[in-house]
């Protein structure tokens, strides 16, 4: 397996760059800093949520919670969730690729959204590194089921090695595959490195909608941070990704 060019880091961030939506806007939800995402206003019609790494701060499932939605919490590292709210329905356990120990594949996760038979669906997951390893056991139809996806993607700096770089290539392929990327932010929690004289975040957050949902004429002209980012780190300043 060749080590990856500068054109394959950069037709690897092409998959992720965001789109303009035609008929769609963005809003902002949850914390004014780390654990708010800004995501497409269609999240306001899901009733359910999958919100796979709960972490300390769920202020992002609060706020949709508090619009009436269901929300599956799913966590093996916390106890419990930070912050109360009757439809938060929380699980000690984490997505694994195979149901085992504390961890539940995503086929059985979906199982439980399926039993709250909801009408349109969001996925949301921040899971430290592990998503690239999860996801291989995922499928587009399985991405499919959602309106919405929002997610942290982490440990670009690890890209020059050519195992990790083509799973990542193929995550991006599967969450792309029926789903458009419409938001981009970094977290400055983490710094930027170079990988094959291209300058990436350690970390990214992600927004998806599904491509049926919305036209998508253009690649988005709104600046990285946009004009609903807030840096994760409020005393650091964000992430600037467009200077030149």
């Amino acid at each position: 397996m060749n080590k990856p060019g500068q054109k394959d880091v950069l037709d690897l961030i092409k998959l992720i760059k965001p789109w303009a939506m035609r008929g769609t806007s963005k809003i902002r939800l949850g914390n004014a800093y780390d654990g708010g995402y800004v995501v497409p206003a269609t999240v306001l019609h899901c009733d359910a949520v999958v919100s796979i790494g709960v972490g300390p701060d769920v202020s992002f499932d609060f706020a949709l919670a508090e619009r009436g939605a269901k929300i599956l919490q799913f966590d093996h590292t916390v106890e419990g969730t930070p912050q109360q709210h009757a439809n938060f329905i929380f699980a000690k356990q984490g997505w694994g690729r195979i149901t085992e120990g504390p961890f539940l594949s995503f086929d059985d996760i979906l199982t439980r959204l399926r039993a709250l038979a909801p009408k349109r669906a969001l996925l949301k997951f921040d899971i430290e590194g592990g998503e690239y390893e999860v996801l291989e056991s995922v499928t587009p139809e399985q991405l499919a089921l959602f309106d919405v996806i929002a997610c942290e993607v982490h440990d670009f700096e690890r890209l020059n090695d050519p195992a990790f770089f083509a799973k990542v290539r193929r995550t991006f392929e599967k969450l792309t595959t029926h789903h458009a990327p419409v938001h981009l932010h970094a977290n400055n929690y983490q710094s930027v490195v170079l990988v094959e004289g291209v300058p990436i975040p350690k970390v990214l957050e992600l927004s998806f909608l599904r491509r049926d949902l919305d036209q998508f004429p253009t690649y988005s002209s709104d600046p990285i941070p946009g004009p609903l980012d807030r840096p994760n780190c409020p005393v650091v300043p964000d992430i600037c990704m467009n200077p030149f």
